[in-house]
């Protein structure tokens, strides 16, 4: 099943750092894809224990189809306030329900953390050679300023406006791989 993942991950990785889109047609594919695994048997609900009985396997797919499915509705709703704030995009909310329903809430956080990580360090050596570390720090504490003053969150950075960003599949990607090798 890693393998499959990877396959996720790396088509993700390759639309999104070309066309800066990750196209929903694949999302929705693979998400599919993981839910018809799961009703197959393939993709198993973590540290659950289902009864036996002549109708177990019938229950147990049922129960493993809505987990796939809460799992994914959950990482969405986790990622889903970044994304209305522009600080990532729709693809990749998208890509970490699709993480959590594949791979388990528990992995769906260390991918995060790993990304975030990994994101953070390729962000700031590109802000230092880019010569922007500080444009970006005070555009940051602006928005923060605004926040605060405002009395509520307000979106992040305009919505076209891509100056400075750089594409997270491509980093989740990595963060995934690290997942991957550290467990």
């Amino acid at each position: 099943m890693e393998y499959l993942f990877f396959v996720v991950c790396l088509t993700a990785a390759v639309t999104d750092l070309f066309w800066r889109r990750i196209p929903n047609i694949w999302l929705g594919s693979w998400f599919l894809t993981g839910l018809l695994l799961t009703g197959a048997g393939m993709i198993p609900l973590q540290a659950a224990a289902f009864g036996t009985g002549p109708f177990s396997r019938e229950i147990w797919r049922w129960q493993a189809e809505i987990a796939y499915l809460g799992r994914g509705a959950a990482a969405c709703l986790f990622l889903y306030p970044a994304c209305r704030l522009r600080m990532i995009g729709a693809g990749d909310v998208k890509l970490g329900g699709i993480t959590a329903a594949f791979l388990g809430l528990d992995a769906f956080v260390c991918c995060m953390a790993y990304s975030l990580f990994l994101g953070s360090i390729l962000s700031f050596f590109y802000m230092v050679f880019t010569k922007s570390l500080k444009k970006r720090i005070c555009v940051f504490l602006a928005w923060f300023g605004q926040c605060v003053s405002c009395g509520r969150w307000v979106p992040y950075r305009k919505e076209k406006d891509r100056e400075g960003t750089i594409p997270f599949a491509p980093v989740f990607l990595a963060g995934y791989l690290l997942f991957w090798k550290l467990t």
